[in-house]
């Protein structure tokens, strides 16, 4: 049975979308947690280094200390908590826009609290920042 053009097209289509779709799964299983740290910035000080919940966070020349108040894996297996634990030892390279990172150094901004997003690269330790926001006034 001979198939007429606009069934072969439809086939096609479907069966591109079918491997579309798959090899999509397939990329989505091997990206990086997107994850959401709030918390304080503040000047890197070397004692308050190994605190518990404190990363050191570092981007181009700049090195700062940040107080982690609140973790959140999105749509990951682990919790924040747990998260935090795996970052060993505790420092993240900065990646992103530097319109996004560059304001975190101004002194005026240390000490506010902000709200960071964006894919943790866990065994490079790199944090790729997609979104950062002041955050509110209350822990989360």
């Amino acid at each position: 049975m001979w198939l007429t053009s606009k069934q072969a097209v439809i086939l096609a289509v479907v069966a591109v979308t079918i491997i579309g779709v798959t090899t999509a799964s397939a990329q989505f299983r091997t990206q990086p947690p997107i994850v959401r740290f709030t918390g304080v910035f503040q000047p890197f000080d070397e004692k308050a280094a190994g605190n518990l919940d404190t990363l050191t966070m570092t981007y181009k020349e700049q090195k700062w200390l940040f107080r982690v108040e609140h973790v959140k894996a999105m749509g990951g297996r682990d919790t924040g908590t747990m998260l935090l634990r795996r970052i060993f030892p505790p420092q993240l390279s900065l990646s992103g826009p530097a319109q996004l990172l560059e304001p975190l150094g101004i002194p005026e901004n240390m000490g506010k609290r902000w709200m960071l997003e964006g894919m943790l690269y866990l065994r490079h330790r790199r944090y790729y920042v997609a979104m950062v926001e002041p955050a509110s006034a209350e822990p989360q």
